[in-house]
């Protein structure tokens, strides 16, 4: 339909909003309470602009011309008009440059400053401020309001990590309407009237895995990350778009860094992954990366202590030692967060060694990639019926808001020429979910079940047998044998099938506990090939898909990492893992020829290397991962200290050099030469929306030998939203969290004599790990949850209560 605006006539498509008209026009009006991605309301009335249409006869349906010019006749609204909840009609008028509307514009800047504090010297906000933009824009300069100006709670705590400045508010709602519309925790709202209200929560506190992006979309300095508050100006920093590598999803994030320490994390707009949140353990996980005992130089163990040396002195150490070991004697290991380059360089450098025992880890013995195209997050969005099996708020946030969103009913909206449109008018408050479409299953009470129309509870460890189940009941078997550990029977199985058949885009989720069993991921795939739908499988980490896709893995498992740690190499280089917190396999490394550790922190396993090397983190890194889509997306390295740390591909440059050679992967553009013949596209050209892969990606590996139906034990593990391994290196979170959690049903508790907030030391599986106890009616009796390490993946493993050691009773650590 044509719109005018100004002096501009535009084609727009019928529902889009005046606001969007105005900016597609490369015209301009102030607003506050609009915000992508969520409800227009008109609340703060900055938009105003002066709009007309024309009529049409109602007995002759004939437009009504203007007699002077024989052109319909505009006919204007009596009153100005908020453009964010207008929608343009056929032959629609907007003016937004006459002297009504900026009389308009600038009485509402002026109210709005009434009760705003003119504190901008020392806002967190000052230079960032939506407020300070508009009033600089519309308004006049000059206060009429000398009186004394409203007080109101300066440094209120909504929680840990968000503090609210209520005289700072300017009661846009975008907060309020954040919680309802995004994660669906319906928390913050204006409490008191007129002057006197503000924003304030009923239980004091933000019961949600979101929090901070009310941080990002705040237009003032109201409500702000307390990690990074008073830490800084927004032009003092240096802003870093980056890939998050947090989990399996890609998420786009802006590090904001000052005088060579990270000070905070923004979320990253991606309008197919994240579109503009990010979740709490991403935003405020980065305090380790500026922690004090960093390893800062490399080290090699002389007369039974580790010494400070030079690169150059820690590979000619290591060249010395590998000559004297034939090539198979040899393993290499890496982290499964660690780039495509560095896994090229971890690739190379076996070559180079002539050994087959190269592996990244965590990494299930089954593949993580679909053998059709995976599914995208933007199919989660559009899905039409989706079936769960797994606790993706945790595992893959990313993906609980984008399930959320297909909730809605309401598909992902069209890119405009100035981007996301600022005002969807299909989106309303409060909308009806159409929960019906939501299945979702798991060993315990997972947030998203709140969210769905049927939550399955099985038995752990039953995930094969469940897939298998409804594999046979979409081929039309009847089930024989008994169906009571898996949550429902076959006619709710026969109903969940039928939604999933019938629907036009079904799509089936699959997590960590699917992953560890290899029956399990068999089922899920032939499951979603018999009901044509697209299957997402949740890696372990940021780079799992990735990793496999450029052959990291051994060409047998007697090569693979476990193997290795367990004494099927005499001499390892391992990358940012840590296997001697398993006493077992401590013990095993101290017999090694030669123990390499390139890692962040002196961790159990360096205390035990021959030689210690500084790695850096994913902040410091230059390079490319690829999600669980398939889509390469760029690593960028912000202005940071990493004094002599280096990534993987660093370290193979010093081997290099150390032995006289020249490997592939002794660089970053070296790396991306290898990997361009390898994806067919240039890495170093990658832009911040990357490159979605090709469909028929499946890995070229055959599933592992050790097939296995399922763990036995009494703890699962599945991956946390918070990095647990660097939990004790961030204090805001830590504080947030309250450590490494072990929860467990209250009455295993009682019987054992635990208490909420006890930190324990227990063995969890092989390894010994300090926890926090925290009781829960969400785990079922006789089992418990702890969050997974990189060195001790997803799937059930036997705990043994017997083996706790108290550390500290909840009295001593108040």
């Amino acid at each position: 339909m044509k719109v005018r605006i100004n002096d501009v006539e535009l084609e727009l498509a019928p529902g889009t909003s005046a606001i969007d008209a105005v900016f597609a026009a490369g015209h301009d009006v102030p607003y506050f309470c609009s915000e992508t991605y969520m409800s227009p309301i008109g609340a703060c009335r900055m938009c105003l602009a002066k709009v007309g249409a024309p009529r049409q006869d109602r007995s002759t349906g004939e437009w009504i011309l203007d007699e002077e010019t024989g052109e319909p006749k505009v006919f204007y609204f009596p009153n100005l008009m908020a453009t964010c909840t207008t929608t343009v009609m056929e032959g629609m008028v907007i003016d937004t440059l006459s002297e009504e509307v900026k009389d308009a514009q600038n009485s509402m800047v002026e109210f709005t400053l009434i009760n705003h504090p003119l504190d901008c010297p020392v806002c967190d906000k000052g230079g960032a401020c939506e407020l300070q933009d508009r009033a600089y824009e519309y308004g006049t300069g000059l206060s009429r309001f000398p009186f004394d100006k409203r007080h109101q709670e300066k440094h209120h705590a909504l929680s840990e990590l968000i503090t609210l400045d209520r005289e700072r508010c300017i009661h846009c709602k975008r907060c309020v309407r954040y919680f309802e519309e995004v994660p669906g925790d319906e928390v913050l709202d204006f409490i008191e009237r007129g002057g006197h209200t503000y924003i304030g929560t009923a239980d004091e506190d933000l019961p949600s895995n979101f929090t901070g992006n009310i941080t990002d979309i705040c237009p003032v300095g109201a409500l702000l990350d307390t990690t990074s508050r008073f830490r800084g100006r927004n032009w003092e920093y240096h802003h870093t778009r980056t890939t998050s590598l947090d989990d399996s999803s890609g998420t786009p994030i802006v590090v904001d860094a000052r005088t060579g320490h990270i000070e905070r994390i923004k979320a990253g707009l991606h309008p197919d992954i994240n579109k503009r949140w990010i979740d709490d353990g991403i935003r405020f996980g980065h305090e380790y990366a500026n922690a004090d005992d960093r390893i800062q130089s490399p080290m090699i163990r002389k007369d039974g202590e580790l010494t400070q040396a030079t690169w150059d002195e820690a590979m000619a150490f290591i060249a010395t030692k590998i000559n004297g070991l034939a090539g198979k004697e040899v393993g290499l290991a890496i982290r499964a967060d660690a780039t495509l380059e560095e896994g090229v360089a971890v690739l190379a450098l076996a070559e180079h060694l002539q050994t087959g025992q190269v592996d990244h880890y965590p990494r299930p013995n089954a593949s993580v990639i679909p053998p059709e195209t995976p599914a995208t997050f933007d199919d989660l969005a559009r899905a039409d019926a989706i079936f769960v099996l797994a606790d993706v708020t945790e595992e893959l946030p990313a993906a609980d808001l984008r399930i959320k969103d297909a909730l809605k009913g309401v598909v992902p909206p069209e890119l405009m020429e100035h981007g996301v449109p600022i005002a969807d008018l299909r989106l309303k408050e409060r909308m009806a979910r159409k929960r019906d479409i939501l299945t979702v299953g798991a060993p315990f009470i997972t947030d998203l079940m709140s969210h769905s129309g049927k939550s399955v509870l099985y038995q752990p460890g039953s995930e094969a047998d469940l897939l298998e189940a409804l594999v046979a009941v979409a081929a039309g078997e009847s089930l024989t044998s008994d169906t009571d550990h898996l949550g429902f029977d076959q006619s709710e199985m026969q109903l969940l099938v039928t939604q999933l058949i019938e629907a036009q885009k079904p799509v089936i989720v699959c997590g960590g506990l699917v992953l560890a069993n290899d029956a399990a991921v068999a089922a899920a795939k032939t499951l979603a090939k018999t009901v044509d739908a697209r299957l997402m499988l949740i890696g372990p980490m940021a780079n799992s898909f990735g990793l496999e896709r450029i052959g990291l893995f051994p060409s047998h498992d007697k090569y693979d990492y476990e193997a290795m740690i367990s004494g099927g190499a005499k001499a390892l280089i391992l990358s940012g893992l840590d296997p001697a917190q398993a006493p077992a396999v401590a013990t095993k490394l101290e017999d090694l020829d030669l123990l390499v550790v390139h890692d962040l922190f002196l961790t159990e396993t360096a205390t035990k290397a021959h030689v210690v090397l500084p790695a850096r983190t994913g902040y410091g890194k230059e390079g490319t991962v690829m999600n669980l889509e398939g889509r390469l997306l760029p690593v960028r390295s912000a202005p940071i200290e990493n004094n002599h740390a280096e990534d993987f591909t660093g370290l193979v440059r010093h081997f290099g050099e150390a032995s006289g050679v020249r490997l592939e992967g002794r660089s970053t553009r070296s790396a991306r030469r290898v990997l361009r013949k390898k994806f067919d596209v240039d890495l170093n050209d990658l832009n911040d929306q990357g490159v979605l892969g090709e469909a028929g990606t499946e890995s070229s590996r055959q599933d592992s030998s050790k097939v296995n139906r399922g763990q036995k034990g009494n703890a699962f593990l599945t991956k946390a939203m918070v990095r647990t391994e660097y939990l004790d290196k961030n204090p805001s979170l830590r504080a947030s969290n309250g450590g490494v959690l072990l929860r467990i049903n209250p009455a295993e508790a009682n019987a054992w004599g635990l208490h909420d907030s006890d930190v324990v030391s227990v063995m969890v599986g092989k390894l010994r790990r300090l926890v926090t106890i925290q009781s829960s009616e969400l785990i079922p009796e006789g089992f418990m949850h702890v969050p997974s390490l990189p060195d001790q993946p997803a799937g059930l493993v036997q705990v043994d209560l017997g083996t706790i050691q108290i550390e500290r009773s909840a009295l001593e650590t108040v």
